[in-house]
């Protein structure tokens, strides 16, 4: 539960969710390049981006100067099926109350 904790608390900040959202949609970036698309400063960039890589959520790997960062798609899969288990409970309950209402 924790993980799952963690990926939602991560994502819950837009900027975190951009950057999670345009390196998934690309291969690679690194800090220079979502500089370059987002209206902030890199030290903001890289305070976001530290985030995301201790919560599992991107994994970087040095390449000269700079980090390349990826997205890690483990916690995210986990959240999913968090929500799914959810999503199957409260559509299971809700069928009982229609059944029980119709009675």
């Amino acid at each position: 539960m924790s993980e799952v904790l963690t990926t939602f608390w991560a994502l819950s900040d837009p900027v975190r969710l951009e950057i999670v959202d345009r390196v998934a949609s690309g291969s690679e970036l690194t800090v220079t390049q979502l500089a370059a698309v987002l209206p902030m400063t890199r030290q903001a960039i890289t305070r976001h981006v530290r985030t995301l890589e201790e919560s599992g959520l991107l994994v970087g790997e040095r390449e000269g100067r700079e980090h390349r960062y990826r997205v890690n798609v483990a916690p995210l899969t986990h959240a999913s099926g968090w929500l799914d288990s959810k999503r199957t409970a409260w559509d299971d309950a809700l069928s009982r109350l229609a059944e029980y209402l119709e009675e």
